[in-house]
């Protein structure tokens, strides 16, 4: 992946960053800057893209620039803006993400969340459970993002059973704003009003 492609990728792990970590991490910044003027916001210290997480594009970059052998924590979060990318995808109506290797687990949360908007918990719990089997399989811990969406489902099926446990686990996990407002959310209010969760979960994502 080409500095272009690593530095998209940095900001979209991080949803935003400030001057002095983006300069130690690309020192020759204005020419990635000018490449990128239309896709990067710059207000003040902080950097940060201007365009909606969304796997349309986050998918290829998450392709070439994520490896188990990602330091932490890059590869967590990698994998948490992965999820969230396919949430906010399958809200945003985008077509199912195509590809192998850890896509395919992008591809089952965003039929999970497909299913999750339209009510249908027991269609989303079975496609959640399928995108955390993949990355079991993969030998990954189940990310904060994964668990939220999947206490949701779990909570929208059955009201009052596992949902808040696994928000719960969640929360002690949660390493990005998404994560934690829609684990926060169910614990405090359940699954009463799933639209309204839901919008501020996304909120800024």
């Amino acid at each position: 992946m080409g500095g272009v492609g690593e530095y998209l990728f940095f900001l979209a792990l991080r949803g935003e960053a400030r001057r002095e970590e983006v300069r130690a991490r690309f020192p020759r910044l204005v020419p990635l800057l000018r490449a990128l003027a239309d896709e990067v916001e710059v207000q003040g210290e902080t950097f940060r893209l201007r365009k909606p997480l969304r796997l349309s594009w986050f998918a290829p970059l998450f392709r070439e620039g994520y490896s188990p052998l990602l330091p932490e924590p890059e590869g967590s979060l990698a994998l948490e803006r992965l999820l969230e990318a396919a949430h906010l995808s399958a809200q945003a109506g985008e077509p199912l993400v195509e590809g192998e290797g850890l896509l395919r687990a992008a591809r089952a949360f965003q039929e999970g969340s497909q299913a999750l908007l339209e009510g249908a918990f027991r269609e989303a719990l079975h496609r959640y459970g399928r995108g955390l089997g993949l990355l079991e399989g993969a030998g990954l811990p189940f990310p904060a993002t994964g668990l939220a969406l999947l206490a949701l489902a779990q909570e929208g099926f059955r009201p009052g059973g596992k949902g808040r446990e696994t928000a719960r686990k969640a929360l002690e996990r949660a390493k990005t704003p998404f994560a934690r407002r829609l684990a926060e959310g169910l614990l405090a209010e359940g699954a009463r009003d799933l639209a309204a969760l839901l919008d501020r979960a996304s909120r800024k994502a």
